[in-house]
């Protein structure tokens, strides 16, 4: 008998805007008032707001002028008492600090505390210095790194006002200048800047403090100097700033990770800057070598809606009703960590990009039992395979803490081809029961406990058409697949789920063929765009997920940038790999979060790259 949920459906939202990811990621930037003097190297009342902002100081000449905003004009108002620019600031429109900087010849040390109408002198840093970043209100603010006297070297040292004098405390970890924060002296925030004080050596280092010691969190997505930043330390923006060209990238900092939002209107670099993650202000800057008097105020509505990937909902401002999905297309490729030990011919697993696993290996002039975990910002060396071995298999959609190893090639001499599997439990390998066959190269899904491997090489040189399933303790035969395939790509999320794409099917030619495995047989489904071997997948699902990198042709075979797109029914391709990578390039994750590391790129490489596709909104239809 149906229910009423049956008979009547169920309830769809009524949402005034489309969800986003965080309040920033709804926000966008507007035109605001013009400054009354173009300038740069200026300095923002850091918690000031859009409609009640301040800036003081700036170049070209060491200028003392200070300007005050009511979200309309801005007005000039009484001068700092000592001209300078690339000062460090604190505090609101009635109640600001401003210290350091540069000027007139020399970097300062003065501190001036402004009461909304006047500034005052106070008690001075301990060193001089320029180019600082700084956080905090009138009475207890920080000033962080900079160019410090006498030599302008890049500074890690950190000075704490405490409305009376100046103390230094613990260090940055990375010395710096030319870089914003956010926050407040408990809960501080430093993003980007120069570690070169000779030219650029441009960082998207971010460090986090406590009030007591600063640590190093997520790099941002763009490496910048002289940008902009403004909020708190669980929710930041920094915007502007110079990457050879200037950009008007903003990126929003939700505790743990940066993501990029609405630009700038004008890309900008040393601009004044001040407010919140949901209302904000940055005005003047370079865009060399204009100094610029325009200013942009920053929005994004408290009224906001968080994403989820599923959600069907009817937004009432465009009269449509919408979903949201994940979008492999939209996706991208950016810089992570390197790996401590270069390597090919390898395997991984793992849940997404900061919880991967690779392990075994050829490794120049070393052991092929490595392992590493990659925790989404560096590589870490933990347990060794009990047996060394290059070329083997891995179910990927294991964990960091639970996965295995299928055959491969031994260190023997000669090589010898192994039906050898072992176990992980997050800490250290153990020995699992062995495949009924030797192989390599073969390829795995699934999990520990609902794992399959299939194709691979046997010798003497021969494509194997074989599976098998794994059950956290045996292996059991299961169908072959339609056509053998060796050095192909797999993922998916069970013995009973799985996707073998491209790979090779003679000695000299790459495959595009692609079968699925529904736990009973394999069925050849769409191909790939560009057959590859030495290629790897990467997906939660056998309806979800990419493979990427590899090598084609014979018989020298050229690395590969491509990544390609499952969605269950067809291949697309998406963003490029910086690098072409080939020879068993490894890591683990899913369609839209992933580590791709090591491989062969011309020669052996450590370098890895780290893949993110976001949740969109897709419009089902219109009423």
């Amino acid at each position: 008998m149906a229910d009423y949920k049956g008979i009547k459906g169920f309830k769809v939202q009524s949402l005034s805007a489309d969800p986003a990811a965080s309040q920033a990621a709804g926000g966008a930037w507007s035109s605001g008032g013009n400054i009354n003097t173009a300038r740069g190297q200026t300095t923002g009342a850091p918690q000031g707001t859009s409609t009640a902002g301040l800036i003081f100081g700036g170049a070209p000449g060491d200028v003392a002028i200070t300007e005050s905003y009511d979200g309309t004009t801005w007005t000039e108002v009484n001068d700092l008492n000592q001209g300078r620019y690339e000062a460090g600031g604190g505090g609101t429109q009635a109640a600001a600090l401003a210290f350091g900087g540069w000027g007139p010849g020399s970097a300062q040390d003065e501190t001036e505390t402004w009461n909304g109408t006047s500034w005052t002198e106070v008690s001075d840093l301990n060193v001089a210095s320029r180019g600082l970043a700084s956080c905090g209100t009138q009475g207890a603010a920080l000033a962080i790194g900079g160019g410090r006297t006498p030599s302008q070297t890049t500074s890690a040292t950190v000075e704490q006002w405490n409305g009376t004098s100046w103390t230094e405390v613990n260090d940055l970890n990375t010395a710096r200048k030319y870089f914003p924060g956010a926050g407040t002296v408990t809960a501080g925030l430093a993003m980007g800047g120069s570690s070169n004080p000779a030219g650029p050596g441009t960082q998207a280092l971010t460090e986090s403090f406590n009030g007591t010691s600063w640590s190093e969190v997520n790099d941002m997505n763009t490496a910048r100097r002289s940008n902009s930043g403004f909020g708190t330390q669980a929710a930041a923006l920094t915007m502007g700033g110079d990457t050879a060209p200037t950009t008007a990238v903003t990126e929003s900092w939700n505790g743990t990770s940066w993501t990029e939002v609405a630009d700038l209107a004008s890309a900008r670099g040393s601009s004044g800057a001040g407010g919140t993650s949901a209302d904000g202000l940055i005005a003047g800057g370079y865009l060399a070598p204009t100094s610029l008097a325009i200013s942009e105020e920053w929005s994004a509505s408290a009224d906001w809606y968080p994403i989820y990937e599923g959600q069907v909902y009817y937004n009432t401002t465009s009269n449509a009703l919408k979903l949201t999905k994940t979008s492999i297309s939209s996706g991208a490729w950016a810089s992570g960590g390197t790996m401590n030990q270069a390597r090919l011919y390898f395997a991984g697993a793992g849940t997404s990009q900061s919880a991967s696993i690779a392990f075994g290996g050829a490794i120049p002039g070393g052991d092929r039992d490595y392992t590493e975990m990659y925790n989404g910002t560096s590589w870490t060396e933990v347990g060794d395979l009990n047996t060394g071995r290059e070329q083997l298999g891995g179910l990927t959609a294991g964990t960091s803490s639970a996965t295995a190893t299928v055959g491969g090639t031994s260190l023997q001499s000669p090589v010898t081809i192994v039906d050898t599997t072992e176990e992980w439990n997050g800490t250290s390998w153990t020995a699992g029961n062995n495949i009924s066959y030797s192989s390599y190269k073969t390829q795995g899904a699934g999990t520990l406990t609902s794992g399959i491997a299939f194709g691979g090489g046997a010798d003497p040189w021969a494509i194997l058409d074989k599976s098998a399933t794994y059950n956290g303790t045996t292996w059991s035969e299961a169908a072959d697949m339609n056509a053998g395939k060796v050095s192909a790509a797999g993922f998916g999320a069970s013995s009973s789920d799985a996707i073998c794409a491209s790979g090779e099917n003679t000695s000299t030619a790459q495959s595009v063929t692609c079968e699925k495995f529904d736990g009973t047989t394999w069925t050849e489904v769409g191909d790939n765009n560009t057959g590859r071997q030495h290629i790897k997948g990467r997906g939660a699902t056998a309806s979800f997920g990419i493979v990427v990198g590899g090598s084609i042709g014979a018989p020298t075979y050229a690395a590969q940038t491509l990544t390609e797109a499952w969605n269950g029914t067809s291949w697309t391709e998406v963003a490029d790999l910086s690098t072409g990578v080939t020879a068993g390039t490894s890591g683990g994750g899913t369609g839209v979060s992933a580590i791709y590391g090591g491989g062969n790129d011309g020669s052996p490489t450590a370098a890895s790259e780290e893949w993110t596709a976001p949740i969109v909104n897709e419009t089902v239809t219109v009423s």
